[in-house]
């Protein structure tokens, strides 16, 4: 419940912004939850359009959209944190020992990734707001343009190259591999209302590492639950990505930011 307050709260503080988003719609009292057998129902605006594909030109649109994001004023009491946390990662490794050694071909990898990972996240970096998970099928398109980015659930306050690490996930790959221009497009949209620091430009390849293994974690505690085919390829794949971001894909996304 909290978390969806200060999904509400968020949104509502930059309705005046103009900022391109599908915004909850108010009751006559005021709210936007209404609760129906003890489901909580919110009906946000209808925005036309379609999801796009991953070009150039909508990566760069999308870059800017979570540079002006990444400038806007978090509400006073705004307390959501990121869902990919690192701490509950080492603490889903101790919990979960019995469940992850049934899958060997998941676990070593996540454990080793896990225990690699977390230097990085010691790093200072700029912090504001994000959304968290700018992929296409959360953006809306039309006539070539982006008019909406949807599904606030995941936002929360963490390093702000964190989402340019999980957009880039979204919309700097081509073929299953990151592609230059692709990311270049995001980054120079995004720098249009945010400037990356040195620091950041650096980390960039790492983030891109922790936002990958943070999906990681996601899909893994779902399966554990209950093992599905999709989920066991979404982990295939997100863990493949994360071989490669150890070196030639790292490698291929610090060329992009030169």
């Amino acid at each position: 419940m909290a978390r969806i307050q200060d999904e509400i709260n968020f949104l509502s503080s930059i309705r005046s912004s103009d900022f391109p988003a599908s915004y909850p719609i108010e009751r006559t009292d005021g709210d936007s939850i209404t609760f129906i057998d003890e489901e909580m129902v919110m009906i946000y605006q209808f925005i036309e359009g379609e999801e796009p594909a991953v070009t150039p030109e909508n990566a760069r649109q999308v870059g800017e959209a979570i540079g002006l994001l990444s400038t806007l004023e978090v509400p006073t009491g705004y307390s959501s944190r990121s869902l990919s946390d690192i701490l509950e990662a080492k603490e889903f490794l101790d919990s979960k020992t019995a469940q992850l050694e049934k899958y060997p071909e998941f676990h070593s990898r996540f454990q080793r990734e896990t225990l690699e990972i977390e230097s990085f996240l010691q790093i200072e970096l700029p912090r504001g707001f994000v959304h968290a998970d700018a992929f296409p099928d959360n953006t809306i398109f039309r006539d070539g343009k982006l008019v909406a980015l949807i599904d606030f659930e995941d936002s929360c306050v963490d390093s702000l190259l964190f989402d340019v690490g999980m957009t880039l996930l979204g919309f700097g790959y081509r073929d299953d591999h990151p592609d230059p221009e692709l990311i270049r497009a995001l980054l120079e949209g995004y720098q249009t209302k945010r400037t990356l620091t040195p620091l950041e430009l650096d980390s960039l390849p790492m983030m891109v590492r922790w936002c990958a293994h943070g999906m990681t974690f996601w899909h893994l505690q779902k399966y554990i639950q209950n093992p599905t085919g999709r989920q066991q390829r979404r982990i295939n794949e997100l863990q493949r990505w994360i071989e490669r971001l150890h070196g030639e894909d790292s490698e291929t996304i610090r060329s992009a930011t030169r």
